[in-house]
């Protein structure tokens, strides 16, 4: 991997933590009501101005596939932020995160059976020690509450981890294509799109008892900024990395970061589960670029 790939995949996955972490205020909001699909409109709308200015200093054309790519796109993207959100709602977000992030091993088979990418012996012992640590990440202390034993999250984060899959699938489809170069108008058509869904669901439905509060929004103008510059980024290093490699030290990425920002922002303690998680993931990292 040269410098400027993991320079870009360390930005994606250090936004992808912020992301995270400022997500988590938001599943209060239930989604029968209006204030949920305000929060994913402000979201996507700030996302997409963002694009719309990058569009413009940077303008790569635009095509009819271009389009049509970023509508199948962007329904992915739609489901998998909703039904990650319905889950949390419903589970427990340690082991809701935890399914979510398998959806990484959809684009890196797909990488080898498709596009005939290599993956070594060990590469693929790389791929396997992630999922211990995916597992191990998402493992809690046991709770009475019944809703975190109900088994009602699996559908939409099942939902979720498929649609999360199926973008890095389409990342490399746009990549490998001959408009390649059109990933800027790609991803803000994406967005646009997102955008005006959750616009119509949010004048459509009623009211809830959760206000959106100020906060609310500032962190939502955040997300979106850092949402829309993760798949400019991701869809960028999709077409630059072999799936094999990519996908899954994205993913790796995260997690890490995300334990250094919670003990940065709010003191957490490293536990023996966080060590090993950190142990873990630096042997898949290592393993996966030998």
């Amino acid at each position: 991997m040269d410098i400027l790939s993991a320079f870009l995949l360390l930005l994606s996955a250090s936004f992808a933590s912020v992301r995270n972490v400022l997500t988590k205020g938001f599943s209060g909001f239930s989604f029968k009501n209006r204030e949920f699909f305000g929060i994913q409109a402000t979201i996507f709308g700030v996302g997409s101005l963002a694009l719309l200015i990058v569009n413009v200093v940077s303008f790569d054309g635009f095509s009819l596939y271009t389009l049509f790519l970023a509508l199948i796109y962007g329904i992915m993207l739609l489901c998998a932020q909703w039904c990650y959100t319905i889950a949390l709602t419903k589970g427990k977000t340690a082991i809701c995160a935890t399914l979510y992030s398998f959806g990484f091993l959809i684009p890196t088979l797909s990488g080898a059976i498709f596009w005939h990418e290599t993956i070594t012996v060990f590469g693929y012992l790389g791929i396997l020690i992630v999922i211990p640590v995916l597992v191990i990440s998402g493992m809690g202390k046991k709770s009475d509450d019944k809703k975190s034993s109900s088994k009602a999250y699996l559908p939409p984060v099942i939902i979720a981890l498929i649609c999360s899959g199926g973008l890095g699938v389409v990342q490399k489809i746009q990549q490998k294509s001959a408009y390649a170069s059109q990933t800027k108008m790609f991803i803000l058509l994406a967005f646009i799109f997102c955008f005006i869904t959750s616009l119509l669901f949010f004048l459509l439905l009623k009211k809830g008892e959760n206000k959106i509060l100020s906060r609310n929004l500032i962190s939502c103008s955040v997300i979106g900024v850092f949402f829309a510059t993760c798949n400019i980024l991701n869809t960028y290093l999709a077409g630059r990395l072999d799936s094999a490699v990519f996908f899954p030290l994205i993913n790796i990425g995260s997690i890490l970061l995300s334990l250094l920002l919670g003990f940065i922002m709010y003191r957490e303690k490293l536990t023996k589960k966080d060590v090993c998680v950190l142990l873990l993931s630096a042997l898949a990292i290592i393993l996966v670029n030998f």
